[in-house]
């Protein structure tokens, strides 16, 4: 089976964003922001408010990673259940997660009306659902835990999607926006009066001090007082990895998730946001309102780089919409990564022993409420303003792990691909790669990961991770190479996509 329709999101689709001019010459300012992205943009633009000379470098262009992947859902209802939150850290903590999550949600909103972004922002309300009787007691024990910390739910029979639930928790108030259109109002608003805005400048180094500065890839410099890494996973820079190592790559784990983009037969799809409590669970959304027939079905969730068959998530989140909505066309899919965190909270704040350098990361799947939490939480650590959350999402807390066996097993898993990859890689012939598709291959003794372009050709890099040095798998239907490690992302040619590494994969020449 194969999927048809764009292979980009409904949202690059649809969405414009202002071009940027590239960074041209040495600069100095009060911040630097790498990334942008939902975190980056937002906390450049509260910053900007309070009078901070700030400049945003984004790799590629505004919104080009994974907040344009996302699916726009803005809620106090995350993937960790409040049940959890009260368990591993209390009442009164779960109450400041509530808390936090809907401050989150009304900055947004805030913005939206400050800047008058048209971004289809609309209030829906959330569900969390279940069509299997044996978790039904799953959604009243969480009904239970959102009364406590404070958030307007109730009980509801049924919802308004096309098919019967056993269960339902409705959470009121919540939001859905246009997220590439809400990226453009704020970098709109973000750049001039002393602050700036550079695409296609790639950094590739972070110095830690007094100042910080920031290296690009074409060899120019900002010096700053601070630097933000907004890039969903700080990238590898040696200044201040060291610092680093026992938060990103020990306690975030990288996952893909996918996303279909349906019309429906009907005139309107389903308003609301929708969550069931499959493992992996889906989530859904319309596209734009009471107007649009246009439905967003995400879910098939898997470890980066653990799966072979990469197109299989999308056959399965077919298969699952097929069978619970009238479909007229599949017009778009694509996949994106989070990063869950060890202890069911993202990491905000000031890099542990840095003297300059704050970082956001481990965001699960709530990365639009948590990302603009984090522009947040980041703006009153600089301007040295006390914030209730910043304790609470501190990459240096102390709390013990909530996940401490996921924790032993997702960095069980590591171990096992940094030295089983190198002993089990390279079993395909080169002449049995397919156009448009790559292998790890052995040549000569040496692992090389080899691409087959649509004309014949082939290209080979090394496969090893320029982050951590984990082996390259080669993901199908992204046409890109996957680190199962710590998600680090190479295209076709092995050039740097995502995650933490800021060096290309190795151009390899090998004797064929």
């Amino acid at each position: 089976m194969t999927i048809p329709g764009s292979h980009t999101s409904a949202w690059a689709a649809t969405g414009t964003i202002p071009s940027f001019p590239p960074l041209e010459r040495d600069l100095s300012v009060d911040v630097a922001i790498v990334g942008g992205g939902i975190t980056g943009l937002t906390a450049a633009l509260l910053l900007k408010r309070a009078g901070v000379q700030v400049a945003l470098l984004e790799a590629r262009q505004i919104g080009s990673g994974v907040s344009g992947k996302t699916t726009g859902h803005l809620t106090e209802s995350l993937d960790t259940r409040y049940q959890t939150f009260i368990q591993a850290y209390g009442l009164d903590r779960a109450r400041q997660i509530a808390e936090a999550s809907r401050a989150a949600i009304e900055r947004v909103a805030a913005f939206v009306t400050e800047e008058q972004i048209d971004c289809d922002f609309l209030r829906v309300p959330g569900y969390l659902y279940t069509e299997t009787d044996d978790q039904v007691e799953a959604i009243t024990s969480e009904y239970d835990a959102a009364r406590r910390v404070g958030i307007p739910i109730t009980l509801v029979p049924e919802t308004p999607l096309p098919f019967p639930v056993q269960a339902a928790a409705r959470f009121d108030n919540q939001a859905q926006f246009h997220a590439m259109r809400y990226l453009q109002g704020l970098a709109a608003a973000v750049s001039g009066d002393g602050c700036h805005i550079f695409e296609q400048t790639r950094v590739v180094h972070i110095t830690d001090g007094t100042p910080c500065s920031v290296q690009t890839e074409q060899g120019r410099q900002i010096t700053a007082a601070a630097v933000i890494p907004a890039t969903h996973a700080p990238i590898n820079s040696p200044a201040f990895l060291q610092e680093l190592l026992p938060i990103i790559q020990t306690r975030i784990y990288p996952y893909r998730s996918y996303v279909l983009g349906i019309r429906l037969n009907q005139p309107t799809a389903p308003v609301g946001l929708f969550w069931d409590t499959a493992a992996p669970y889906h989530y859904t959304r319309n596209f734009a309102g009471e107007e649009s027939n246009l439905l967003i079905v995400g879910g098939a969730d898997h470890k980066t780089g653990s799966t072979n068959d990469t197109a299989e998530p999308y056959r399965n989140l077919e298969t699952y919409a097929r069978a619970h909505f009238d479909i007229a066309a599949i017009e778009y899919h694509w996949s994106s990564q989070v990063y869950e965190p060890a202890d069911d909270l993202p990491f905000i704040g000031k890099a542990p022993l840095s003297r300059g350098v704050y970082i956001a990361t481990g965001y699960s799947g709530n990365g639009m409420t948590y990302g603009t939490l984090a522009g947040m939480l980041l703006t009153d650590a600089l301007l040295d303003r006390p914030n209730a959350w910043s304790e609470l999402y501190s990459p240096a807390r102390l709390k013990p792990f909530t996940g401490a066996k996921e924790f032993i097993s997702e960095n069980i898993d590591v171990a096992t691909h940094f030295v089983g990859d190198r002993v089990a890689g390279g079993t395909q012939e080169v002449a049995d790669i397919p156009a448009n598709a790559g292998s790890v291959v052995r040549i000569k003794g040496e692992q090389v990961a080899v691409y087959r372009d649509a004309q014949g050709q082939l290209h080979a890099c090394s496969p090893v991770c320029t982050h951590a040095k984990c082996i390259v798998h080669w993901n199908t239907a992204e046409q890109s190479w996957d680190c199962p490690c710590h998600g680090g992302r190479f295209d076709a040619y092995g050039n740097v996509l995502d995650g933490p590494p800021v060096n290309n994969l190795e151009a390899k020449k090998p004797d064929w």
